[in-house]
C-alpha cells in the first residue's frame, strides 16, 4: 500500500518535520505555565501580569501611565464602559480548550455554524494597513476588505448610491462615515467573497481581514449590536507608526494614487482622528483580551501592536508571527477533533478531517482498511498525548507534534511514539495530509 500523500508533499514537509520532531523533547514539566497557541510579541501598553500565562496587560485605569507625553488624554471611564459592552464580539461559538500542553482558541462551532472569522486591521493613514493585508492574503489566503476602499467604490458610483455625497465630505474632512454604512458594505463584501469562494482555488473557513474598522466607539458599538450572529472577531493587528513617517508616505502615495484624501492636511486630519478615536477602541479590545484572560488563562480575543516604521520585510516578520498564532488555533482545533476522531473509531469525522489524497490508498482499499492501518498501530485501551508543538508554514502548511503513550486496557504500557500530523488548508478547511510516526521507547 503506498503512502497517501503526494512527492511534493512529502518532499516538502518531511525534512522540516523530522527537523521539529528532534527539537521537540522537552518534557511536560519544563513548562511553568501551560503555553498559549499565539505568539505575543512586540506588544506594548503593558504592565499588568496574568498568572495564568506570564503574559502583562494594560487596564484602563493605568493606561495614561503607559502612553507618551504626545498621546491624546483618555477617558479611562469610557474605554471600561467600550469594553465591557464589547465583549460580545468573540462570540459564544469559540472557546478556549487544551491540547496536551497547548491551550487554544477551539473553532469547531464557528466552522459548524459557518459563522465568519475577523481580524480587524488598524492603524493610522499610511501606517501599513494595504501593504501588509495584500501579503497576508498571498501568504495565508485570507480576505481582504478595507473599509476605505468600500467607501470609496461606493463614493464612485455617484448618483446610483444614496450615500455617495456623505461619503465624499467624510473622506474629505477627515471624519468616520456613519457605522451603518460602513457595516451593510462590509456585509454586503463578505457575501459576494464566500459566493466567489467556490472555485477550485478557494479555501474553507478564511479569515476576513477587515482593514480600517472600528475607527470609534459608534463604530465598535454597531458591531456588537449587529455583527455577532455573523461574523466572530478573533482579533486585531494595530499597526503603530509616527507621525512624520506616515506624512512621507502618505505624500509618496499621492503622486499615483489619485485618491483625494492623500495630501498633508488629510493626512492630520485623519491621524488625529486615529489617536483620538481610534486608539481609544484599541485600549477597549485590550481590556477585553485582558479580561478573557484572567477568566480563561487566554482571550478569545487578541490584539498584536507592530510597530510600523521598519522596512516592509521588518514589518513582515512581526505581522507573519502574529498570523501564525491566530491560524494555530484552526490547526489545533482540526488535530483535537482528529485525536478524538481515532480515540472513539470513529471513521466518518476522521474522513472529514483528513483531505482525499491521503484517502485515496490502492485502488479498492476502503476508508475503514485505511483507518485501521494507520491508526489502529497497537492492541491498545487508550493513549495519553503530551509535548504537543505546533509550527505553520507559508500559512496554508502546519505539522503538529506530539508524543504519544498507549496503554492497555490494564494500564499497562505498550508503546510510545512520536508522531508528527501534516495538515494542509484546503477547500474544506484545514485537513491533514500526512502523518509521520517514530517510535520512542520498547515496553
Amino acid at each position: 500500500m503506498r503512502f497517501p500523500v503526494s512527492t511534493s508533499i512529502l518532499l516538502l514537509t518531511q525534512a522540516r518535520a523530522n527537523s521539529w520532531v528532534g527539537a521537540f523533547s522537552s518534557p511536560l514539566g519544563s513548562f511553568a505555565h501551560p503555553p498559549s497557541a499565539f505568539i505575543h510579541r512586540n506588544n506594548k501598553h503593558k504592565n499588568i501580569s496574568s498568572k495564568s500565562t506570564g503574559r502583562t496587560f494594560a487596564t484602563a485605569d493605568n493606561l495614561k501611565a503607559t502612553v507618551s507625553p504626545d498621546d491624546i488624554e483618555l477617558d479611562t471611564s469610557a474605554i471600561k464602559t467600550a469594553a465591557n459592552a464589547s465583549r460580545p464580539i468573540t462570540t459564544t461559538s469559540t472557546k478556549v480548550s487544551s491540547f496536551a500542553n497547548l491551550s487554544f482558541v477551539d473553532t469547531a462551532e464557528l466552522s459548524a455554524k459557518k459563522q465568519h472569522r475577523v481580524l480587524f486591521i488598524l492603524g493610522g493613514p499610511g501606517a501599513g494597513k494595504g501593504t501588509q493585508s495584500e501579503k497576508i492574503v498571498d501568504s495565508y489566503k485570507c480576505i481582504h476588505l478595507s473599509v476605505g476602499e468600500l467607501l470609496r467604490e461606493e463614493r464612485k458610483r455617484g448618483d446610483a448610491s444614496p450615500h455617495a455625497e456623505l461619503i465624499e465630505s467624510c473622506l474629505v474632512a477627515g471624519k468616520i462615515v456613519p457605522v451603518e454604512i460602513s457595516l451593510n458594505l462590509l456585509k454586503n463584501a463578505m457575501d459576494e467573497a464566500c459566493v466567489k469562494s467556490g472555485d477550485s482555488k478557494s479555501y474553507g473557513s478564511p479569515i476576513f481581514l477587515v482593514d480600517g474598522f472600528p475607527r470609534n466607539f459608534d463604530n465598535l458599538a454597531g458591531w456588537t449590536k449587529e455583527m455577532p450572529d455573523y461574523a466572530a472577531v478573533i482579533g486585531s493587528l494595530v499597526y503603530d507608526c509616527p507621525i512624520d513617517v506616515l506624512e512621507k508616505r502618505i505624500m509618496g502615495r499621492a503622486e499615483t494614487s489619485g485618491r483625494s484624501d492623500d495630501n498633508l492636511e488629510s493626512a492630520r486630519k485623519r491621524f488625529k482622528t486615529f489617536q483620538e478615536h481610534t486608539m481609544p477602541v484599541v485600549y477597549a479590545l485590550e481590556e477585553v483580551e485582558r479580561l478573557e484572560t484572567e477568566e480563561d488563562g487566554i482571550g478569545r480575543l487578541h490584539i498584536q501592536h507592530v510597530f510600523g516604521e521598519g522596512t516592509i520585510e521588518e514589518v513582515w516578520d512581526i505581522t507573519k508571527d502574529s498570523m501564525d498564532g491566530f491560524v494555530r488555533n484552526d490547526v489545533l482545533t482540526a488535530n483535537s477533533l482528529l485525536m478524538q476522531a481515532i480515540g472513539d473509531k470513529n471513521v466518518e469525522v476522521y474522513s472529514q478531517l483528513c483531505s482525499d489524497e491521503y484517502l485515496k490508498g490502492d485502488g479498492d482499499t476502503s476508508v475503514d482498511d485505511l483507518f485501521k492501518h494507520y491508526e489502529m498501530i497497537d492492541d491498545f485501551n487508550s493513549s495519553e498525548i503530551c509535548n504537543a508543538k505546533v509550527e505553520v508554514q507559508d500559512g496554508t502548511k502546519a505539522v503538529v507534534t506530539y508524543d504519544r503513550t498507549a496503554k492497555d486496557a490494564d494500564g499497562k504500557l505498550v508503546a510510545e511514539y512520536r508522531e508528527s500530523r501534516i495538515w494542509s488548508h484546503e477547500e474544506r478547511g484545514w485537513a491533514c495530509v500526512h502523518f509521520l510516526r517514530k517510535p520512542l521507547s520498547e515496553p
